[in-house]
């Protein structure tokens, strides 16, 4: 199925006009969705959960690397098996 081309998406339709009416108008309600757009985003990305990086690996020609990941441990799992967070940064 064909998709419709980025300026036709209602996400980027709802944007627009939230910005034309809103904050470049004077429509109160159309500037409430235009602040919560832009805020919303930065809120999101402010107080998100950010993924922890444990290494990183140079890889050069010829050389492999092999990425398996599994299901994370709980809390509990974790302090019985007596792994935190630097055990695994020195690993």
């Amino acid at each position: 199925m064909a998709q419709l081309p980025v300026l036709l998406r209602p996400k980027y339709l709802i944007r627009r006009r939230a910005l034309r009416h809103g904050l470049f108008g004077s429509s109160r309600p159309w500037r409430f969705i235009a602040f919560v757009i832009i805020f919303g985003n930065s809120l999101r990305r402010f107080f998100g959960r950010t993924p922890e990086r444990l290494g990183v690996r140079s890889v050069r020609a010829g050389h492999v690397i092999t990425v398996a990941a599994a299901a994370p441990l709980t809390r509990r799992q974790a302090k019985r098996a007596g792994i935190s967070k630097g055990v695994l940064a020195a690993a």
